[in-house]
Parts: C-alpha cells; structure tokens; sequence
C-alpha cells in the first residue's frame, strides 16, 4: 500500500525518483563536512532526509517554471551569457527565500527555537546554498545549450536537406532546349533528302524522349540506361555533324553502377554547343569511366562567337550532385581539352 502511494505522490509532483535522491545526496555532503557526528542518529537521519526534500523539490520545481519563462524571452542561441547571469540571478535570489521559509518553519514553527537560531542556520546554509546552486546551474545550464546548439544544427541540416530537395526535384524537369531545337532543325533537312534516315532519326529521337517520360520520375538511373540515351542522342547528332563530331563510348553495361538521369546527355550537349566543329577541325568527345568517376573529355576548341549559357546543363548537374552525393563534380580545363567528371552512384542512391 505504501509503495503504491508512493507511485501517485510522485506522480503527481511530476518528479522522477532519481530526481528526489539528488537533493538527499546533496544533504548528506553537507552532513558529512559539517555534522559528521550526526549520522549516528537515527531521528537525526530522518530530520536530513525531510529538511533535504523540503528544501530540494521546491528548488526544482521552481527551477523548471523560471526556466520556461526564460526560454520565452531569453533563448540560448540568442543571448547566451545574459541568460546564463539571468538563470544564476533568479535561482540565487529565490533559492534564498526557500531557505529562509523552510527553516522558519523547521526550526521556528515545528521544534520552537528562537529567531537568533533561525539567522544562525540560515546563514551556515547560505554558503553550501550559493555553491550547490552555482554548480548546479552551470552544469545544467551548459547541457541544455549544448543540447539546444546540437538541436539548432540538425534541425539546419533538416532544412539544408529539404532545401535541396525542392531544388532537386525542380531541376529534374529541366530538358535543354538547345537540343530539341537543333534535333527539329536537322530532321526537317532530312525529311527532303534522305526519307529513311529520317524515320531512323525519329526512332532515335523518340527513344530520347521515352527515356525523358520514364526517367524524369527516377533519382538515378544504371549506365545500361544512360548508355542507351547517349546513343540515341550520339546518332542524332552525328546526322547534324557526321564525320565532324567524333563521339567514343567506354561505357560498361552495368546494372549496379548509377548516374542521374541525363547527365551525360547535357555534358555532351555542352561539348557541342561550346566547340567549333568541322572536318578540319573536329570535335572528339570521349565519355569513359576512372576511379569512381565517368569522365567526360573533349578537345577545347572554342567558337569565335562568343555562347550565352543560360546555366542549365553544368550548373544543374552540379546541383542535383550536392543532393545525391558527398563527391563533387570535378571540372578541368587546360589549353587544350575540358573535361568534367561525375560521381558514380551506388545502390545506396536508388
């Protein structure tokens, strides 16, 4: 009945058990520099476990209340020291006044001694009083800030994170313009001079953009996807440019190996957009795989005409990376060729 009991007391003080022993334990160090003696007394044992909990759970409590309010108005990762001085003041002063209230009522009101008394035991208290509740409060105090500066950071990270998401799923949907236009450009040149390298160049076109349909929904795609996309795209382009664009493929067929979906596509498209191309002078674009990268290389021979980016293809591989991977993308240049290398993704990405 008793253990019982117990249970509901302290669940209605809204304590926990562990809790209500500190103030006891703080007690008994006390004792033990001041009143060693005491603890040969049984009466005296338990007047230390009462006068402890009577001072200890009205500490506490007021502790969490004056916390909160301070939390209101004064938070952590604002203003750490005046929150710091604040906590110290208002625990001090309040404190002070507990002290004085229980034993008045310990000394004055239950055993009868007289005032001089009350000012004798409350001023040995003061000293362990103003120590235990400083130690107390850079303890606990340096454990919530800490607490909260970890929970500010990983709550920035959560919102970095959804962030780049957002970002993400904005530029999936993102197809370079510059090759739709040049792929109807070259097709209406081909409908008047060679109808059946025309219907070929629609199969390949049409696989293009099945593979948009299928993959915009996809974060990563397998190299044996991407690699059917960058023939399909390779073949149209080549009708534009024939023996002037030279494209080589050293891509493995593997279903274990990922990139995002049309990487390689706008690397290409940027090799061609940015490049002089002609017999004389023709463009090699090599897409291969090195030491955890697929390695787009071409010969840098820029146009005479200077090209407006509109940032859609590097930029937007970039990005989506930033999202995907903890690698980079790596970009090279030199006088003679650019070459760009992205991450190969893992089964962990899909």
């Amino acid at each position: 009945m008793f253990a019982i009991t117990n249970k509901i007391v302290f669940k209605l003080l809204g304590i926990p058990l562990w809790r209500l022993s500190i103030p006891i334990f703080i007690g008994v160090i006390i004792t033990l520099i001041s009143f060693p003696q005491g603890f040969l007394s049984i009466r005296f044992i338990i007047f230390l476990v009462i006068y402890s909990l009577s001072l200890g759970i009205p500490f506490m409590k007021i502790y969490e209340y004056t916390e909160r309010k301070l939390d209101q108005h004064i938070p952590w990762l604002v203003n750490p020291q005046l929150r710091f001085f604040a906590s110290l003041f208002l625990d001090l002063v309040i404190n002070m006044l507990i002290l004085l209230l229980v034993n008045w009522l310990m000394y004055v009101v239950i055993q009868k001694q007289e005032f001089n008394a009350l000012l004798r035991k409350t001023t040995e208290g003061l000293k362990y009083l103003i120590f235990f509740t400083v130690l107390g409060i850079v303890i606990i105090n340096s454990l919530r800030f800490f607490k909260s500066w970890k929970q500010s950071a990983v709550n920035e990270e959560k919102l970095k994170r959804e962030k780049l998401a957002i970002e993400y799923e904005s530029l999936k949907y993102q197809v370079n313009p510059h090759f739709l236009f040049n792929s109807l450009t070259a097709l209406s040149s081909l409908v008047y001079t060679d109808q059946q390298k025309a219907v070929i160049f629609i199969r390949e076109f049409s696989n293009v953009f099945r593979y948009v349909l299928e993959c915009r929904e996809k974060e990563v795609v397998d190299f044996v996807t991407e690699k059917k996309l960058l023939e399909s795209v390779s073949y149209l382009n080549q009708i534009r440019y024939d023996d002037s664009l030279q494209i080589k493929l050293n891509l493995t067929d593997a279903t274990d190996k990922f990139v995002i979906p049309m990487a390689l596509q706008m690397l290409l498209e940027n090799a061609i957009k940015h490049n002089a191309i002609s017999e004389s002078k023709p463009l090699k674009v090599e897409i291969s795989e090195e030491e955890g990268y697929v390695v787009v290389r071409n010969n840098l021979q820029p146009k005479k005409s200077e090209i407006i980016s509109n940032q859609i293809g590097l930029e937007n591989i970039k990005s989506r990376y930033k999202y995907l991977s903890d690698k980079d993308v790596l970009i090279e240049k030199t006088n003679e060729q650019f070459v760009v290398k992205i991450p190969i993704l893992s089964t962990n990405h899909v």
